[in-house]
């Protein structure tokens, strides 16, 4: 499995790494981390290697674009991650209010790996 995690705080970023390694080890498969604090770098990478993430882990308020912004886009560009996409955030509301009428996998900061791996398990079988 390959993720990608988009987060400008570092301590959250060792968190969903964390997490996502105990998650592979529980279920006893290969795991590829990619983290990223900058979000213009997330975009790009989504842009250029889109059909190479399983799993986006996404916040939604970060400096110079925001993870509302980066949804917007690929929504646009590559709605083919829009299932992908988990955003762990403190402000799920301003997604709903941007985008009303969309379904979206929100996993609330600050979160127990517990909820992390409900919430990372609910993508996993909405996609297959």
């Amino acid at each position: 499995m390959n993720v990608l995690a988009v987060d400008n705080d570092m301590t959250v970023q060792s968190i969903i790494s964390s997490f996502f390694s105990r998650y592979a080890l529980e279920k006893s498969f290969e795991i590829t981390i990619k983290s990223v604090t900058d979000p213009v770098q997330a975009m790009f990478e989504l842009s250029a290697k889109s059909y190479s993430y399983d799993l986006i882990t996404l916040d939604v308020r970060m400096p110079r674009l925001t993870g509302d912004d980066i949804y917007a886009t690929l929504l646009q560009t590559c709605p083919h991650l829009l299932d992908r996409i988990l955003f762990a955030t403190g402000f799920g509301d301003d997604l709903n209010e941007r985008f009303p009428g969309h379904n979206f996998n929100i996993i609330n900061k600050p979160f127990r790996y517990s909820s992390f791996k409900t919430s990372v398990e609910a993508i996993i079988e909405q996609r297959s």
